[in-house]
């Protein structure tokens, strides 16, 4: 595998032109500790103390760069059902990709995704039927691979791995289904999406915002 980013890399740079000025790094600069300095531990960590929220971080390739790179899984629920977010610690620019995943030596799975986050660098599933996919895989997988890619040669691809008795996770998934529970009832409690915002990013730091 990084043998063949290493090509794809240098084919992407022979497509330069030598006499145009180098480009700035894509690589994102956090200023403040976030979730991409956790250690790197196949361990999920709760993002909120009152909302279901939890991160995962994993190990990422992409053809921007030959060195290791880092990715952030990210599940949670609030005023929408369970959701995913994906997330690099390279920008992947604007605009649609192919998004790629697979749980285990399972069937993948494969759709368009836009490119979001104030950084461009995250992915978000939120198709009801794939999200409703995706939450079983979690229980019953302990590892996802997931790949966004662009023609021709662009790739990134995100590895992570997981208990699948983590209590962290189980939390998580257990609470969403609760609040999907509760949101058909009109108790008119629905959580605030500013307020969830502002709970993770106090785990998150600069993270966060690119959620």
């Amino acid at each position: 595998m990084r043998a063949a980013y290493r090509v794809a890399v240098l084919l992407s740079l022979g497509l330069l032109v030598s006499c145009e000025p180098p480009a700035p790094s894509e690589t994102l600069q956090l200023s403040r500790p976030s979730a991409f300095d956790a250690p790197l531990d196949n361990r999920w960590r709760k993002a909120s103390d009152t909302r279901p929220v939890a991160v995962l971080l994993g190990r990422a390739e992409t053809t921007q760069t030959i060195l290791p790179r880092k990715a952030v899984l990210r599940v949670s629920c609030n005023r929408r059902p369970f959701f995913v977010r994906v997330s690099y610690d390279v920008g992947l620019k604007g605009g649609p990709m192919v998004v790629e995943y697979r749980f285990d030596a399972k069937a993948g799975h494969r759709g368009d995704v836009q490119v979001r986050g104030g950084q461009r660098n995250m992915l978000v599933i939120d198709d009801p039927s794939a999200v409703a996919a995706f939450q079983a895989g979690l229980r019953s997988s302990s590892t996802l691979k997931v790949r966004a890619s662009r023609p021709p040669f662009e790739m990134h691809d995100a590895h992570f791995q997981w208990d699948p008795d983590d209590k962290v996770l189980n939390e998580v998934l257990a609470g969403c289904k609760a609040a999907v529970d509760a949101r058909r009832q009109p108790n008119g409690q629905d959580a605030d999406e500013a307020m969830a915002a502002e709970d993770i990013m106090n785990v998150l730091s600069d993270t966060d915002r690119l959620f």
